[in-house]
């Protein structure tokens, strides 16, 4: 046995693992319900237009939001869009569902960080001069 084919038959492993790991997570009620809650406010028109002006306003405010210099009225506007946001419960509900996710997405680089002794989801980012 050589060492490339140790190499290979570990990569192989890692794959099946990979592979039934994300059978398993795809099959989760975590993962369905954050699918199903997507899909009810894919088709929830009122709750996406409102989704739509909070994130427009959130985009043309942006600068003053990093500097924090908005005025009252500025604010204002947004906590008034935000709060309609919310108030559609397919919105609330895929939040709620993309959280619990999330949570779940946490969880699994905590483990599989604590396996390999390196931050594993930092390492997986896009970036610096090696990360493509």
């Amino acid at each position: 046995m050589t060492l490339q084919s140790v190499d290979q038959a570990a990569e192989t492993e890692v794959l099946l693992a990979a592979g039934a790991f994300g059978t398993a997570l795809r099959e989760s009620p975590v993962f369905v319900r954050l699918h199903e809650a997507g899909a009810a406010l894919s088709v929830d028109d009122a709750a996406q237009e409102a989704v739509e002006s909070f994130n427009q306003c959130r985009a043309d405010l942006q600068i003053e939001i990093r500097l924090g210099t908005l005025d009252a009225d500025q604010r204002a506007e947004i906590e008034r869009l935000q709060s309609a946001m919310f108030g559609f419960p397919t919105v609330a509900e895929y939040l709620t569902a993309q959280a619990e996710f999330e949570e779940i997405c946490r969880e699994t680089a905590g483990i599989v960080s604590d396996e390999i002794g390196i931050d594993f989801a930092a390492n997986c980012r896009a970036g610096g001069c090696c990360g493509g």
